[in-house]
């Protein structure tokens, strides 16, 4: 899915010139027929800078928000592209060993490092701005915008060599900095999803877990570090759903699965 989605924003705006226009605009505002799916970030910077509630964007950023609600982060793991760029660099990086692998003793620093860059953004903004500055740091945009200045302007955008020293970041001390320490886009679809308390989220059972290692391999299989056995509180934040702890888990005791917590 997340392969598919990048090699499509790749594609969309030569596809668009070529007068097909169903699909059309970027990771900000997406229009898909009739429907509009548009970043809640950038609305709410909008709102907030403006002053005013533009019904089209924010139905649009209630539609993201409302899949996020039932099915967490998906969009990280399902769809954002530089997602799968930063999970192909931490799989290189751990394969040849490159670099040497940072350890941050602060673990849970990810959501609150965000938070107050999310907090700072959106401060900024309404003070001084009224224009969503904080989507400059979002590295999907700023992916599918690449490709529309090559494809439209025949010329690489200056985001493509931004894109490239952050994965060779990422590259030299094997951990995805970006998308757990920095990225604020995440930030309120992470909480849509946290709010409800029934949403799509990675169960674990322990009676079937046959491992008893410090890392077992589900939490190996885990690109941003985390133990899938005990998904809460701020790890839950960070878990994005992409199921790779499921899929290494399913060689051992079949521990973990998707799932629903039904209420009642």
């Amino acid at each position: 899915m997340q392969t598919t989605a990048a090699v499509f924003f790749v594609l969309l705006p030569l596809i668009n010139a070529r007068g097909f226009q169903f699909v059309w605009g970027n990771f900000l505002n997406i229009h898909i027929g009739s429907l509009t799916f548009s970043d809640p970030l950038a609305v709410l910077q909008v709102v907030v800078g403006n002053r005013i509630i533009p019904p089209k964007i924010f139905v649009g950023a209630g539609l993201v928000l409302a899949i996020a609600f039932f099915l967490g982060t998906v969009f990280c793991s399902w769809i954002c592209p530089f997602g799968l760029l930063s999970e192909l660099t931490h799989a290189l990086a751990r394969k040849f060993k490159a670099g040497k692998k940072i350890e941050i003793k602060f673990s849970k620093s990810g959501p609150a490092a965000k938070l107050i860059l999310f907090c700072c953004g959106v401060a900024a903004v309404f003070l001084f701005f009224k224009s969503p500055i904080l989507n400059q740091a979002s590295l999907p945009f700023q992916y599918a915008t690449v490709f529309q200045y090559l494809f439209m302007q025949n010329h690489l955008f200056g985001a493509a060599w931004i894109l490239i020293a952050i994965l060779f970041v990422e590259f030299i001390f094997r951990r995805r900095l970006w998308c757990r320490w920095v990225c604020p886009q995440s930030v309120l679809i992470a909480l849509a999803g946290r709010c409800n308390p029934w949403a799509l989220k990675v169960r674990f059972n322990s009676k079937k877990c046959f491992s008893a290692k410090a890392s077992p391999p589900c939490q190996n299989a885990c690109s941003l570090d985390l133990d899938p056995r005990r998904l809460n509180g701020t790890n839950r934040l960070l878990c994005t759903n992409c199921g790779d702890c499921i899929d290494a888990c399913r060689k051992t005791g079949r521990a973990l699965d998707f799932g629903f917590k039904l209420p009642g």
